[in-house]
């Protein structure tokens, strides 16, 4: 048996020893005989372009991972910019209210009158959005505001008077409010009359059928101040009243504004 497996081993080794014989013997016949260059060549033709093609193929999947970071970073930066344009312009939105509010602020300090004490307020809620011809206003007790003080636009016009008050709110009723009465004085004429509240910045009152008013004639609260607080408009007597009725209108769009003053 060891004798066989002896045996054995001896003919593996000749036959590797022959195979190795072979491989140089044919080697050197290729080379002698200038054939392995011609091989040489035609490997090089066969292997040339699948090396190009794996070049391209590398070289467009790098291409294509560049174009797509590419894109992907346009489209992020693209969205940076735009938020950034976005906060500016809310930058420059708040600074140009800012800036109008001081302009409005400065000339209602320039139009007050000398010794008038004023508190300026913003309108929270206009009459639109409250009950009747009433707003709400963002001073209070706090803000040392009592109930009956006297609320004006741009200083001078006056508008109502305070009605209920809180710690840092208040509740303005106009003097168009349904039904409230305001005692006037018709311009020229010094004539005491009566307005009464119609709502929407609407009056009425009436005079005399032997007093003629003009329409546009101004009507200003009683005092030594030329206050104006309502102009006459057209004539609405009916038939069956005694007095001729004349309509008038408030000086002034409250809902077209978003700031007043209280006077202390």
């Amino acid at each position: 048996m060891i004798h066989q497996f002896q045996g054995k081993n001896k003919r593996n080794r000749k036959k590797k020893v022959l195979s190795i014989f072979i491989i140089v013997i044919a080697f050197g016949i290729l080379v002698f005989s200038g054939i392995l260059p011609i091989l040489g060549k035609l490997f090089n033709n066969i292997g040339h372009p699948i090396l190009q093609a794996k070049v391209a193929v590398k070289n467009s999947t790098n291409n294509i991972n560049y174009d797509l970071k590419s894109r992907s970073s346009l489209i992020n930066d693209i969205k940076n910019l735009s938020e950034e344009n976005s906060n500016l312009r809310i930058s420059m939105i708040d600074y140009q209210l800012l800036k109008d509010q001081n302009t409005k602020l400065k000339n209602i300090l320039n139009r007050a009158p000398a010794g008038k004490k004023l508190v300026v307020a913003s309108i929270l809620s206009k009459p639109s959005e409250s009950p009747y011809d009433t707003i709400i206003i963002d001073v209070g007790k706090s803000n040392g505001v009592k109930s009956g003080d006297k609320v004006y636009v741009n200083s001078t016009i006056p508008i109502g008077t305070v009605r209920e008050i809180y710690s840092k709110t208040s509740m303005v009723e106009l003097y168009s409010n349904p039904g409230r009465v305001t005692s006037g004085v018709v311009n020229g004429l010094d004539l005491s009359v009566d307005l009464v509240g119609r709502g929407g910045g609407n009056f009425e009152m009436s005079v005399p059928f032997k007093i003629t008013i003009p329409e546009g004639t101004l009507i200003k609260l009683p005092g030594i101040l030329s206050e104006v607080v309502a102009v006459t408009g057209g004539d609405i007597t009916d038939t069956t009243d005694q007095n001729r009725k004349i309509i008038l209108h408030g000086t002034v769009n409250i809902q077209n504004q978003s700031l007043v003053e209280v006077e202390k």
